[in-house]
């Protein structure tokens, strides 16, 4: 009986200390059709998708624009960086985060410079991007973290992030 107890706690133990496996990507609520002028989502899966820049809210302390709320470019190259206005989006300005985006299929890869010292958790994040379109014109973005420690940015991100204009 203790073998069998023996035994049951070290399988236990195996499955507990296994990563999470990870699970597919929701569908959107609403597939995006060709032709058609109304509402929809799409899963980001590669940086054009995003390209554009938007308004967010930013409350890391270490940047927060006046009021909370900022812009951030999301480039076809796969940079990124974060401003008070949309110009100053066009340029990597301290004390502003930048940084590079990638995609490994649904998953959008985020590394980011100019972290703070004091939060280091913030210097990469895996997330799942919805684009939520009307037809072909994009209006916001809906982001589900998979890998992401940093308090600030999961605030942030839990808001929609809104289309300003390419």
């Amino acid at each position: 009986m203790k073998k069998l107890a023996l035994s049951t706690l070290v399988l236990l133990s195996i499955v507990a200390a296994q990563a999470p496996q990870a699970q597919p990507p929701r569908p959107p609520l609403v597939a995006c059709e060709a032709g058609k002028n109304v509402p929809c989502v799409v899963l980001a899966t590669n940086p054009a998708d995003i390209a554009g820049v938007w308004k967010q809210y930013q409350s890391n302390p270490a940047f927060a624009p006046q009021g909370g709320m900022g812009y951030i470019r999301y480039n076809p190259d796969g940079s990124f960086v974060l401003g008070a206005t949309p110009e100053g989006t066009r340029t990597p300005t301290a004390p502003f985060p930048s940084g590079t985006f990638r995609f490994e299929g649904s998953r959008m890869i985020l590394e980011v410079k100019g972290v703070p010292p004091n939060m280091p958790e913030c210097a990469r994040a895996v997330h799942e991007v919805r684009v939520l379109r009307v037809g072909n014109q994009p209006v916001a973005l809906s982001f589900t973290p998979i890998e992401d420690t940093c308090k600030p940015r999961l605030s942030d991100l839990g808001q929609a992030v809104i289309f300003i204009g390419r």
